[in-house]
């Protein structure tokens, strides 16, 4: 059974971390630039929160929209384990393009995200002000960039259950944002978005963007990226052992926090069985991967999964969620 309010709160910890700086961002951009068009000095507060309240209805159709495709897919045929890689290593790359714009570093200073506008073109004409809809259209848009909690949520979706399951996921994580989005988005539409404020959501959008990417990395497992605080527990390592030919049995408890033990050695030459345990948990977690050896696993929220990995070749066998936020590794030795 999902645990809404944990969604809930997830929600809430992405308004105020990296979700704000990303998204709020491209939001902030785009106030300056209506209240630069519009030459207005003097704002009331429903001026300053009709563009954030568009941008949140935005942000919760697409993102439900999307929840509602993710658990479809994830019911018709599951995913591999190079979608959510791709899926990270692309939003990183997004956010770091994104962040040299607001940077002005060359070549990238005049690309930015904000809906185009052949989009306003068509209900300009319906619509007491053009610039009224793009915060909504920013909203529908920022689905291509997802901060990492985001990327939980659906990655969640996907394993849902079903597209309804999958898409009040979503819905109900987009929820959980606006409250301390709105504070976000209102008070910096009365801050001067300055030389100042813009180089500074910069360095924060290039910085999250390269964590994010290299987040892509350690799930992929790739031998390049760097090790991310807080990846791994820092419990003792295990070594298991069996009669020659026996089976090997391993057992690894799956936290929302990650992986215990992190690091387990078994002996080559002799079949090795994984068996992850868990107990209410919500995080990226549940989809976990070995790259190296193309597999994948969906964990269930409470209980237990098992992974027949058959003999194995000496080497070293990373372990990680979905986002690449938590590891382990298997050692064959």
């Amino acid at each position: 059974m999902v645990n809404w309010w944990l969604i809930l709160a997830a929600g809430l910890l992405a308004g105020a971390t990296t979700c704000a700086v990303t998204q709020g961002g491209l939001l902030v951009g785009l106030i300056a630039r209506q209240r630069k068009a519009s030459g207005a000095v003097r704002r009331s507060v429903a001026d300053d929160l009709a563009p954030v309240g568009g941008f949140l209805i935005g942000k919760l159709i697409s993102h439900t929209v999307a929840g509602a495709a993710l658990g479809a897919v994830g019911v018709a045929l599951g995913l591999s384990p190079m979608v959510g890689t791709v899926a990270l290593l692309v939003a990183g790359a997004l956010m770091v393009v994104l962040g040299f714009s607001a940077l002005g570093v060359p070549g990238f200073k005049n690309l930015t995200f904000t809906p185009p506008d052949s989009w306003l073109g068509a209900v300009r004409r319906q619509t007491r002000s053009g610039s009224a809809l793009a915060p909504f259209l920013l909203g529908l848009a920022v689905l291509l960039i997802p901060c990492g909690v985001t990327l939980s949520m659906m990655m969640l979706a996907a394993t849902s259950g079903s597209p309804m399951t999958g898409a009040l996921v979503m819905a109900v994580f987009v929820l959980g944002t606006a409250p301390l989005f709105a504070v976000y988005g209102f008070l910096s539409a009365r801050l001067p978005f300055g030389r100042a404020l813009s180089t500074a959501l910069g360095v924060l959008v290039v910085a999250f963007g390269v964590w994010t990417f290299n987040s892509g990395l350690v799930a992929g497992g790739s031998p390049v990226s760097l090790p991310l605080p807080g990846a791994r527990g820092s419990g003792p390592g295990t070594v298991v052992s069996a009669a020659p030919g026996q089976v090997q049995e391993v057992r690894i408890q799956a936290f929302d926090q990650g992986y215990q033990p992190s690091d387990v050695t078994v002996a080559a030459g002799a079949p090795v069985k994984v068996t992850f345990t868990t107990k209410n948990v919500y995080s990226c977690i549940l989809a976990t991967t070995m790259p190296t050896l193309n597999q994948r696993t969906f964990l269930p929220s409470n209980g237990s999964k098992t992974l027949d990995l058959g003999v194995l070749a000496p080497g070293d066998y990373p372990i990680v969620c979905s986002m690449g936020m938590y590891t382990a590794t298997l050692h064959v030795r």
